[in-house]
């Protein structure tokens, strides 16, 4: 194995963020892109990478303030660990310390991460007997001061949508396959995976065995898309409050195959099967301004007509590991949803439950 190390380009930042995701070096209250832009962006700090064979395989973040140098993000494949990647890597980040005349280095270590101590040790860093004192000067809130209000829309049909039927984009094999004992890893891993990105956080918040109680409940339907034989998203029918209030909890798909056509192939499938694999009087769903930007008009689209909104209030997500969320979608109905969208005013009062 020959690991070239080399200054961090444009193509390589993405790649360098799901390194450090693996290696569990972020967190939800420091943004990795903006960390990298802003070390980017001063003469006396930078992302060094190391390939081997085309391959991004390590990085380290590093920086001279005039007094220190410093060293942040050294990440290193875990599928590579014991081929000496992490010493490579140090041994990278020394040399840019003594190409600039550096006199002495530092590095922190989360006390979650006592494990390193006995590696940074063996290359000769020492532990200083000093305590690290901090203070944003950001915008940010301290964790778990932060709220978030999110504008919820709930939806609903009293009858089956009468509409051809529709059917997956050609191409890759799909299977639309209800999983009915499904385990907790995976529902958190496809629920993680799919809602990350629209702060779904109520699933996060319950224990194993309220999750188990839930997903192993007869009255709860879980459909899984498979493309291409693996999992790219998912529709959740919850009957468990009987035919006149069946709740699609929750529908969505993984980053990688939102618009290309999908979606609306899997949101009527699963709205088929609520009305059609047991009694059904009236469908709901809710949607809210975390969400997809075009979200509120596909429901609409799919069938679903808009009969209350309210607000709702979440706790800080980056208490469960979600960062502080930007706005998505239209914030309330009648606003713009994007190209082919069809929004409907809000007539009737809100119902009062929370988000996903």
């Amino acid at each position: 194995m020959t690991v070239e190390f080399r200054p961090i380009g444009d193509g390589d930042v993405e790649a360098v963020v799901a390194l450090w995701q693996r290696c569990g070096l972020t967190v939800p209250w420091n943004d990795p892109r903006r960390d990298i832009a802003t070390a980017r962006s001063v003469a006396d700090a930078d992302v060094l990478v190391g390939e081997d064979g085309g391959t991004l395989v390590a990085s380290v973040m590093v920086g001279y303030d005039g007094h220190r140098g410093w060293l942040y993000y050294l990440a290193a494949d875990p599928d590579r660990q014991g081929q000496g990647l992490g010493r490579a890597t140090m041994a990278a980040a020394e040399a840019w310390f003594a190409a600039r005349g550096v006199p002495k280095a530092e590095l922190m270590v989360r006390r979650t991460n006592d494990k390193v101590h006995g590696f940074y040790q063996a290359l000769g860093w020492t532990e200083e007997p000093v305590t690290v004192f901090s203070r944003r000067f950001d915008d940010t809130p301290p964790l778990g001061a932060a709220t978030v209000e999110t504008v919820v829309t709930t939806l609903e049909m009293t009858e089956r949508p009468t509409r051809p039927a529709t059917h997956p984009p050609a191409g890759l094999p799909t299977a639309l396959v209800r999983a009915r004992t499904p385990t907790v890893a995976f529902y958190r891993w496809l629920y993680g995976q799919v809602g990350a990105h629209w702060t779904w956080m109520m699933r996060r918040l319950v224990t194993d065995g309220e999750l188990r109680a839930a997903i192993e409940d007869p009255a709860v339907e879980i459909y899984v898309l498979h493309i291409g034989g693996v999992p790219a998203g998912y529709g959740e029918v919850d009957r468990r409050k009987g035919p006149d209030d069946v709740d699609l909890a929750y529908f969505g798909l993984m980053p990688e195959f939102i618009g290309r056509g999908y979606g609306r192939y899997l949101l009527d499938a699963v709205i088929d099967l609520a009305w059609s694999a047991g009694p059904c009087e009236r469908l709901r769903v809710q949607t809210c301004d975390l969400d997809h930007p075009r979200a509120l008009g596909v429901y609409q689209k799919a069938g679903f007509r808009p009969v209350g909104q309210h607000t709702a209030t979440l706790s800080d997500p980056r208490l469960v590991g979600l960062p502080l969320p930007t706005r998505h979608a239209p914030s309330a109905v009648g606003a713009p949803a994007g190209p082919g969208a069809t929004v409907t005013p809000l007539r009737r009062p809100g119902i009062d439950d929370g988000p996903a």
